[in-house]
């Protein structure tokens, strides 16, 4: 797949986490479908596919949330999803449940790693994250990547370039 499609896809995905997801709510928690859409798409189509997911979706999150400094959210997910990167490269072929386990534990560095921005950037008050909250988000966000994997699997089976052989 070219390089236009995650970027097309974290639009999409910006626009359904700032409109729709909002009024989703588990435990008082939204699903952060960029965050957990990127992490798939980065640990199973690679390093330049993760990186324009990351920045265009941050970035349209921050244009689409109000009271976000523009480039806190591409600055987190950047950062977030090149650890991601570290792991897939560790773990290669990252399976389901390692790109699962992937999207829970980095969520809390993410969620933390949100807050700081905005309140540096923001001015946003720093209220505390509960250990409940922060579990909650990410066994949703492992749910998310579970699916997403499955996902942009299909996806790049059916339209990714096809495997040749090397003369």
């Amino acid at each position: 797949m070219s390089v236009l499609a995650p970027a097309v896809g974290a639009v999409i995905a910006a626009i359904l986490e700032s409109s729709v997801l909002t009024h989703f709510q588990v435990g008082g928690v939204t699903p952060d479908l960029v965050f957990a859409v990127g992490i798939a798409m980065a640990m199973v189509l690679g390093f330049e596919s993760g990186m324009t997911w990351a920045f265009t979706g941050g970035v349209t999150l921050d244009l689409l949330l109000p009271g976000r400094a523009l480039g806190s959210s591409a600055l987190a997910l950047v950062l977030i999803i090149a650890a991601a990167l570290l792991v897939a490269r560790a773990v290669w072929p990252p399976r389901l449940a390692i790109v699962s386990a992937a999207a829970f534990v980095l969520t809390f560095p993410y969620q933390v790693m949100v807050v700081a921005l905005l309140s540096l950037t923001a001015g946003v008050v720093f209220g505390g994250l509960s250990i409940a909250e922060l579990f909650v988000s990410g066994v949703i966000n492992a749910l998310i990547a579970a699916v997403a994997v499955v996902a942009v699997r299909a996806l790049e089976l059916r339209f990714g370039e096809p495997e040749r052989m090397a003369w």
